[in-house]
């Protein structure tokens, strides 16, 4: 997923390039009264504002125009979530609300498309729900947003959608960090197994190690804690301190650890080398996911015994995450060109990102892996060093994932992610439906095929590469029947097979294919 969050990426040493800040989104809502508590009674004028709100963001920044009666009656009939004994009949100039076939009576629906006039009808409509129906009655303000937002949407595409206070609260943490100890963990029976440890953060000062368990906190036994609650108690203010015991399997006591909790973002970057190929793994894209990109190809590059031959970065089954983080990525191997643009009905969506001058990589050869589960953010930049003859892609075909989502903050601090512009790439194609066409398929009929037989069929097959990606790029940008068909060239799949990092080996190996594969893919941009 795409979101628009346009925040701190003019780090230090970065390249700074043409772009918008979207703050005011976030802020659009913000100055309200405090929300209640997340399980707070729901009340009409608390309705009203947090409906008013959402009503007036889906109708100013929504991709296409949308109906308000439309969003307002599906809303209502949303509340049947809470009581399926609930119906609406929408009547055009009025919705009759009937519980257990009962008529409930009808509201009267406005012609104009003012947010606060619709969501004061949404507001009438939930009173006379509460009033008919006991599950409704009894249901709290968040449960009630939950049913009507999410039944707002339902008109709306599929990527479009509501996160009640407490999932949002979860979202903006994986987004932009927490108050924690930098540790991955599960729960289990009787205790807490670490799984990893963030190398930045206190756990790892306090030298925590995978395999560890944790079995009390603040004195507390963690044995039939949930995973939220076990979240819930690491999590906090960054500066407080947390005491929990350790017992490792290794030595035969069990052992108090005492740390302080420090701003941790989740690591989404990774990298290793293997003979002289650097291969960078990014799982997803939050707010340093750039800067630990920059960070791992500096770090590689220090190495003056074992100069690299090549870069593979891995994007595989990377479903997104932030669009500013996907341009400065594809940034850092570029000097110049486009990266890509997008285009919506807000005049905020129309914007056109511009690499700058620097590739922190030294033009080193650069291979992508992807696969189906590649998506928005991950495509983004696979298509902008792809289109940019910068890269050869591996795989198979990515998953067309290509609009972009803006984030909402409601006044109950929940958030409406809203579909708000279409990506096009820098060769002219929409990516959404169709995705990323590898250099080189490592499926064929849905199998996964050797790495020494691919590349040997590469060899022989190039023109029918260079008409693979001619068809691909010409497609017309609308989402049809012909997408579908592209996309057969190189079935998705969901799979990362070593076959893929063998074939990307074997390329960075050999500069003439390398460069002829290079050459089979480019294309003239400054046409387009």
């Amino acid at each position: 997923m795409v979101m628009t969050f346009f925040q701190g990426i003019m780090a230090k040493g970065s390249k700074v390039r043409h772009t918008f800040r979207l703050a005011s989104v976030l802020l659009l809502a913000a100055c309200v009264s405090p929300p209640p508590a997340t399980d707070a009674a729901y009340t009409d004028s608390y309705g009203k504002e947090v409906l008013a709100a959402g009503f007036s963001l889906i109708s100013d920044r929504y991709i296409d125009p949308i109906s308000l009666h439309d969003l307002a009656v599906s809303g209502i009939t949303g509340l049947s979530s809470i009581d399926s004994q609930l119906a609406v009949d929408d009547r055009g100039n009025g919705a009759q609300l009937t519980y257990a076939n009962r008529n409930l009576g009808t509201v009267n629906l406005p012609t104009s498309q003012n947010p606060e006039a619709w969501s004061a009808v949404t507001a009438r409509a939930i009173a006379m729900a509460r009033n008919a129906s006991p599950a409704v009655a009894q249901a709290d303000a968040e449960a009630i947003f939950k049913a009507v937002f999410d039944g707002m949407v339902k008109p709306l595409d599929g990527f479009t959608r509501y996160s009640g206070t407490q999932r949002a609260t979860e979202h903006r943490a994986l987004r932009d960090g927490f108050g924690g100890i930098g540790v991955s963990i599960r729960m289990e029976d009787e205790s807490a197994l670490i799984l990893s440890v963030n190398e930045t953060g206190p756990a790892s000062d306090a030298k925590l190690q995978a395999d560890d368990r944790m079995t009390h906190v603040e004195g507390e036994p963690v044995a039939g804690w949930t995973q939220r609650q076990l979240v819930d108690q690491l999590r906090g203010k960054i500066g407080t301190k947390l005491r929990f015991t350790i017992k490792r399997p290794e030595q035969p006591q069990p052992f108090e650890v005492s740390v302080t909790r420090a701003h941790i973002v989740p690591v989404t970057v990774t990298s290793r080398r293997e003979d002289n190929v650097a291969i960078i793994r990014v799982v997803g894209f939050n707010r340093e996911t750039a800067l630990k990109v920059e960070n791992a190809i500096k770090a590689q590059l220090k190495d003056a015994e074992r100069p690299l031959n090549g870069i593979i970065l891995d994007l595989r089954s990377n479903p997104g995450g932030l669009l500013d983080q996907a341009v400065e990525i594809a940034d850092t191997f570029l000097d110049s060109g486009d990266i890509i643009l997008t285009f919506g009905r807000h005049p905020r969506s129309l914007q056109r990102f511009v690499a700058t001058v620097g590739d922190l990589s030294q033009g080193l050869p650069l291979v992508i892996l992807v696969n189906g589960n590649s998506a928005s953010a991950s495509e983004v930049v696979t298509a902008a060093l792809q289109d940019q003859a910068r890269a050869i892609v591996v795989g198979s075909n990515s998953f067309g994932k290509g609009t972009v989502q803006t984030v909402l903050q409601l006044p109950n601090k929940g958030e409406i992610t809203l579909t708000w512009s279409r990506l096009v790439t820098p060769s002219g194609y929409r990516l959404h439906q169709l995705g990323i066409l590898p250099s080189i398929c490592t499926r064929a009929d849905g199998q996964a095929v050797t790495a020494d037989r691919l590349l040997e069929e590469v060899k022989s097959e190039t023109e029918t590469l260079s008409e693979q990606f001619s068809r691909w790029r010409a497609t017309g940008n609308r989402d049809n029947s012909d997408r579908e068909t592209l996309r057969g060239l190189c079935p998705s799949d969901s799979s990362s097979p070593d076959t893929d990092v063998a074939i990307a080996k074997n390329l960075l190996a050999n500069p003439t294919l390398y460069r002829d594969l290079i050459r089979k893919g480019t294309i003239n941009l400054a046409g387009r």
